[in-house]
């Protein structure tokens, strides 16, 4: 890769970490509902100019539906699921959480789509969710009662990611990116309005928590997104996904200096063998092949955002 490329994808590996961060820090302020729905909102804001501009609004009426489905079950609730999550669990385990998304993708590619695993992504599979059992082994990664209702919350958020994946390349894969991109945001800040609203907080957020839910909308939707399609465009999927192993790196330093999170070796060695395991199951390791590059597993562009 160019040193441009190198740089790029460190950036968004830093908006996407990062978004870990500032959901955990926002979210008492606000509540899951307000935060994203405002996330989502202000995404939708940032791009829409960018996209009238590009003379790309009639893009949104082409498959309307098919981009209320995406909109909604499988943006906004994944988001929504996260929020909830965010409240009791650290930022670096909610960064590994999500990216067990591939885990999932590969496993609906398999048993919805008859693609074949092989002994190497089954060999990741069992090892990226044995990571996951024991990252979450003791509660050490958990902040409150609520722990496992939250991994589970994270988890659910991950398989919807790979649910959107999919459908986004069989259903939607003929819209341009930034169109798919404000459209499912737009959408689901609007199917998130109401709860927003019955859910607001009584006591007015802090300036600093409107800069972090800002952070979230403005860098790690709108930028991310930005950047995370340029680099498919520019060095390919399989090296574009890679960002899914730097997004935990950046959630559980950054997590620990902006708020005190424990860092511990159980955390540290449990994410490495969920990473590992998710390697494997995308193809990525040993051996990185081009058909590897082609699966359904592979375009986790839904991650969160998000991310």
């Amino acid at each position: 890769m160019r040193a441009r490329d190198v740089g790029e994808l460190l950036l968004l590996s830093v908006l996407w970490g990062a978004a870990y961060l500032f959901m955990r820090a926002a979210v008492p302020a606000f509540g899951p509902g307000p935060m994203i729905a405002l996330r989502l909102a202000i995404a939708a804001a940032v791009l829409l100019p960018l996209l009238a501009w590009r003379a790309g609004l009639g893009q949104l009426s082409v498959h309307p539906i098919a981009l209320l489905v995406q909109a909604v079950p499988l943006t906004a609730l994944p988001f929504l699921l996260l929020g909830f999550a965010a409240q009791h669990v650290t930022a670096g385990l909610l960064a590994v959480l999500n990216a067990t998304a591939p885990l999932f993708a590969a496993l609906l590619g398999h048993f919805v789509f008859h693609e074949p695993l092989g002994r190497w992504r089954i060999a990741g599979l069992v090892i990226g969710f044995g990571g996951v059992a024991l990252l979450t082994a003791g509660g050490v990664s958990l902040r409150s009662a609520q722990g496992v209702f939250a991994v589970a919350a994270a988890l659910l958020a991950s398989l919807l990611w790979a649910v959107g994946a999919n459908f986004t390349r069989r259903r939607l894969g003929g819209i341009d990116n930034l169109a798919l991109t404000v459209g499912s945001m737009a959408l689901g800040a609007l199917s998130l309005a109401p709860l927003a609203a019955a859910t607001w907080p009584a006591a007015p957020p802090s300036p600093r928590a409107w800069v972090e839910v800002s952070f979230l909308g403005v860098a790690s939707s709108a930028l991310g997104f930005l950047l995370f399609y340029r680099l498919l465009r520019r060095i390919g999927p399989v090296r574009a996904i890679s960002v899914t192993f730097l997004n935990p790196v950046v959630a559980f330093i950054a997590g620990a200096f902006y708020l005190g999170e424990a860092l511990t070796w159980q955390t540290v060695g449990s994410a490495a063998v969920v990473l590992v395991g998710t390697a494997l199951a995308l193809g990525l390791w040993p051996v990185a092949t081009a058909a590897a590059a082609k699966t359904p597993s592979t375009p986790v562009a839904r991650d969160a955002n998000a991310s």
